[in-house]
């Protein structure tokens, strides 16, 4: 009897086990079975493979779906001016990018709660709508529940926690700030010889006479451009403080009718560019001078603390990338390198944080 038992398990267990083999050749087949275009009975286009990263799939309809949400992010609708192959590389790689980042967070414990991203989402609907009522409105209309916003939210916060530890803190020395100041002087921090300025143009040259008209007769500039004086007339733009222009651009081009004027004296009516009919009022003299560093040390230290944060992010996105493991199913979606060039898209082509959607999330 025992002997009859083993001997019925033993064909069982094969039985299983050769089921088991055939259930994942058949899956392997689907599965390869879907990586290229196809169409079916009815001539519609299935969804396919087109990458693997670490195993898992990316959909054409994935793909689709974030470059629809990266077009409409920037009111982009008409989609044959624009190079596609490319744009799929930078969205794929920007999706490696999240996904590795996703699997760095999980590696080091880096997570954040429910009720962080509640307080996060709560705090962005408080500054960017009148109501809670109408940011949850608009959720519903881009078909978003609560739910997948905070998980896309936490996702968003996780990784910037993330690249806040790969960076560190970074700190500018005196002497980096001294040798910048020193090296950029010329260029940045020398203003040049010129004349405190205000402008004002019109639609029509009557109008701008007018202007003309009530500063040579006395009138101050503030006065003459407030609203009760200019309410009747079609004002394109006019400066409320004086702008600088140095002397080298006023001695030719189109704002030459201000370079012969003295200061505190009226420009005749004259145009900055077709269409256009400006007055200009020269303000006050300004000489050549160099802004001292004690002045723009902390603009410097601030400007050089950001380039070598960005900087660091860039090193540390590539370390990433190049540990993820990318299969390309379909060739002819993404530009292909030219030869002797394997360095990838840089993902930096498209913003950092795509609009949040729900089916656009990279699994770990």
């Amino acid at each position: 009897m025992m002997n009859k038992l083993r001997s019925r398990m033993r064909w069982i267990m094969i039985v299983i086990v050769v089921a088991f083999l055939l259930s994942t050749f058949l899956m392997y087949e689907g599965r390869r079975g879907r990586r290229g275009p196809r169409r079916d009975a009815d001539g519609r286009m299935e969804d396919y493979e087109v990458a693997e990263i670490n195993g898992r799939a990316l959909m054409r309809s994935e793909l689709e779906n974030r470059l629809r949400a990266y077009l409409e992010s920037y009111g982009q609708r008409n989609m044959a001016s624009l190079d596609l192959s490319s744009l799929y590389q930078s969205i794929l790689d920007r999706y490696v990018l999240e996904s590795q980042m996703a699997r760095e967070a999980a590696a080091l414990g880096v997570e954040v709660s429910d009720a962080e991203a509640d307080r996060a989402m709560k705090s962005y609907a408080d500054e960017f709508y009148p109501t809670r009522e109408a940011f949850y409105q608009a959720l519903n209309q881009s078909g978003l529940t609560v739910d997948a916003y905070k998980r896309s939210l936490a996702r968003q916060m996780a990784n910037e926690r993330l690249l806040r530890m790969a960076v560190g803190e970074v700190t500018v020395s005196e002497d980096e700030a001294v040798s910048f100041y020193d090296t950029m002087k010329e260029l940045l921090y020398r203003r040049p010889e010129g004349f405190m300025v205000h402008l004002a143009t019109f639609v029509t040259s009557q109008d701008a006479e007018a202007l003309r008209k009530r500063l040579d007769g006395g009138a101050s500039w503030d006065l003459a451009v407030s609203g009760d004086a200019v309410s009747s007339q079609d004002l394109a733009n006019v400066t409320r403080e004086p702008i600088f222009l140095s002397a080298a651009s006023l001695a030719a081009g189109a704002l030459s009718p201000l370079d012969s004027l003295d200061v505190g004296q009226v420009s005749p009516v004259f145009s900055v560019s077709s269409g256009d009919f400006t007055v200009g009022l020269k303000m006050e003299r300004v000489s050549e001078s160099v802004s001292p560093y004690d002045d723009v040390s902390s603009d410097i230290r601030l400007l050089l603390r950001q380039q070598q944060e960005r900087q660091s992010l860039a090193e540390y996105e590539a370390s990433l990338m190049a540990k993820a493991q990318v299969v390309i199913l379909d060739p002819e979606l993404f530009p292909q390198p030219a030869s002797g060039d394997e360095t990838p898209t840089s993902p930096d082509a498209i913003p950092a944080v795509l609009p949040i959607s729900a089916d656009a999330s990279p699994a770990p």
